[in-house]
């Protein structure tokens, strides 16, 4: 992908669907490339995800300070906002992009605590797993493995690392990610009606599973479904104005949209391609329903 018609591509991302097994628990898999130059993006406010590096490397510069560099194998914990980011040239990474279903599922890692950093998979996984993760890059270097068929490997390893939640954990987060799909501005009444907890319960499991409590979950999801509409090319005039209805004035939508998604909405605009509009696309991040409310129905209009 580049940015604008006609310059030179930066970067591709090659998705590939997951098993059946894994798909409750993924929003993809892909192997990202880049290319002659150094990538400089931002990552918007995003899932956690397994990273391997083949080849290569990067860094990743975090708003509250401090960085961290890829290593071999390492977890991109949850971003609760978006993180300025650098991937050197001729770099190749395998990665496995994790719902909250499959964060919790693989790491048990609590992203109240595990959130905006870089945590090895040795710290995250079981020995086992994180060795044969490990091995994977000699497997591809000897030419046992193509990059390809790497990726299957490392389906099958993060499918065997998975844990299955139980019925309470899995109510939280589903119901919570219905809840953040039903508007641009869910009430947090509603969120209480559709968990038999306590409120004090509920804060608690949401920020456990989620990183934010509910009141703040409304302000990262609603940007970043918002920035993500305003990328689409067939954005209908009512659509585009939902959007703008759901923030104080212009000036709070830029402010919001810059800080969960790291770009103005201007930087957005479907011409204009980045690792943001990939990883927000429809292949590369699948948690909330971005057109929640009657957004579905103005675009089986469109599509009519």
């Amino acid at each position: 992908m580049a940015d604008g018609a006609g310059a030179k591509e930066t970067h591709t991302f090659e998705w590939v669907a997951a098993p059946d097994a894994l798909a409750p628990y993924l929003n993809s898999l892909y192997i990202l490339r880049s290319g002659d130059e150094k990538v400089v993006d931002m990552m918007p406010a995003y899932s956690g995800q397994l990273v391997v590096t083949l080849r290569g490397g990067g860094t990743m510069r975090f708003a509250k300070g401090g960085s961290a560099k890829a290593t071999q194998a390492f977890l991109q914990c949850p971003l609760l906002q978006a993180q300025e980011f650098e991937i050197d040239s001729h770099t190749v990474m395998l990665g496995v992009s994790l719902n909250f279903r499959g964060w919790a599922a693989l790491t048990g890692l609590s992203v109240d605590e595990y959130s905006d950093r870089y945590v090895s998979v040795a710290d995250g996984l079981r020995e086992d797993l994180a060795n044969r993760i490990h091995a994977l890059v000699p497997r591809v270097e000897s030419g046992e493995l193509t990059e390809r068929e790497a990726v299957d490997a490392l389906a099958a390893i993060i499918e065997e690392g998975i844990s299955p939640l139980s019925e309470r954990h899995l109510q939280v987060i589903d119901r919570t990610l219905e809840w953040l799909s039903s508007s641009f501005k869910p009430e947090i009444a509603e969120l209480q009606d559709r968990l038999p907890y306590s409120e004090r319960q509920v804060q608690r499991l949401v920020t456990r599973f989620f990183g934010q409590p509910p009141v703040r979950l409304i302000r990262r999801y609603r940007a970043i479904r918002a920035a993500t509409l305003l990328a689409m090319p067939d954005l209908t005039p009512k659509m585009e104005a939902e959007i703008r209805d759901a923030f104080y004035d212009q000036a709070h939508m830029i402010k919001e949209i810059r800080h969960f998604a790291g770009r103005t909405p201007r930087r957005l605009q479907p011409k204009v391609e980045s690792v943001i509009k990939d990883t927000l696309a429809a292949s590369g991040y699948s948690s909330v329903d971005l057109f929640g409310g009657n957004q579905d129905e103005e675009l089986a209009k469109k599509a009519d």
